[in-house]
């Protein structure tokens, strides 16, 4: 969780195992030729903390007048409405798979990234997957998010770059995983209202790269339960040093493959360290982030067998997530409660 990199951490995903037999893993490529995908509308409810993020779709994420430096964000609540896909075309005499979608985890950090690309297995060495990432709507953030007791202008937050996987390496069950950002803020203005000098605003630019590297590992255990633990690593590598940061984030995720029910649990604990401090006088130090959720979601198969033009029976999904990060600047706390439900169709 930093700053403008963004916002509810990766506790926020809502992983889509259904048709898969092992959490976290890229699907294995269909054995013919043709099209395939899923679409999974949904609604909820989202209740948000930060001083950082204007809106997202129209929904206000934080308040647009602010009356201190010192406080923590207020909570905006807002009703949620979401309809990812994905659409994919195989070539089985290969084994590739090219593919447009949204990547979940991205939905619900407020970055409606999209990605087309491409996934080619590679016999015993396993599945890669390549893709370019696009920003489809982009996030609003505050031009100025120090201004204070007058109201913000904000601008838009766009990202684009790439994302490499490569998953059963060797026949195992481990995956490592590249996500490369380039991060660009339409008008930066931080640190305007303050009068800080041209060398103090620099430091607290946020347009920049993010690179980040992830392992895991996938424990099949009773036939019908998968254990995940997983380590990532983020340079977030914007052009203001006060911005700039290293982060690390520990998760586990539990996944029970079930008939009716699937189930996906996962937790995660982190920090980031950042590398030149704040030249906000309000704060003056380096900052520093602890950051930590929960998030649970049920699909329940229907017992009726209903389809959507030759899907799959259409699964029912709700969904929980909890995630907070817990800055030793007031300012830059974050909070995030979501609650969605909907359906899931595949094809």
């Amino acid at each position: 969780m930093k700053k403008s990199n963004f916002i509810v951490s990766a506790v926020l995903t809502i992983v889509l195992f259904l048709g898969t037999h092992s959490a976290l893993a890229l699907e294995p490529i269909p054995a013919e030729s043709g099209f395939s995908g899923f679409i999974r509308p949904g609604v909820g409810y989202l209740n948000f903390k930060s001083n950082m993020v204007s809106s997202f779709l129209r929904f206000d994420l934080s308040d647009k007048k602010i009356d201190s430096l010192t406080d923590s964000p207020d909570s905006q609540s807002n009703g949620i409405a979401m309809v990812p896909f994905s659409l994919e075309y195989t070539f089985a005499s290969t084994q590739t798979q090219l593919f447009l979608g949204t990547d979940l985890t991205d939905l619900v950090r407020f970055d409606y990234s999209q990605q087309i690309g491409v996934k080619q297995g590679i016999g015993r060495f396993g599945i890669l997957q390549g893709g370019f990432l696009f920003s489809g709507i982009p996030a609003k953030v505050w031009k100025d998010p120090y201004v204070v007791n007058q109201r913000r202008d904000d601008t838009d937050r766009d990202s684009m770059g790439a994302k490499l996987v490569w998953d059963r390496i060797f026949g195992s069950h481990f995956q490592v995983q590249y996500t490369y950002r380039n991060i660009d803020i339409d008008t930066e203005q931080s640190g305007e209202f303050l009068g800080l000098t041209p060398a103090q605003r620099r430091l607290l630019d946020r347009n920049g790269d993010t690179h980040s590297a992830e392992i895991l590992y996938r424990i099949p255990f009773s036939g019908k339960h998968v254990l995940t633990p997983a380590f990532s690593y983020t340079y977030d590598d914007r052009d203001g040093g006060a911005m700039r940061n290293n982060g690390y984030n520990f998760q586990v995720t539990y996944a029970y493959f079930g008939d009716p029910i699937t189930l996906t649990t996962n937790a995660f604990i982190g920090w980031a360290d950042y590398d030149d401090r704040n030249p906000i006088p309000a704060f003056d130090k380096k900052q520093n982030d602890d950051s930590y959720g929960i998030q649970g979601t049920v699909y329940y198969k229907n017992p009726w067998d209903w389809s959507l033009f030759g899907s799959a029976p259409m699964n029912f999904f709700v969904s929980a997530a909890f995630a907070k990060t817990d800055a030793n600047i007031d300012f830059y706390d974050q909070e995030a409660f979501m609650t969605s439900a909907g359906v899931f169709f595949k094809w």
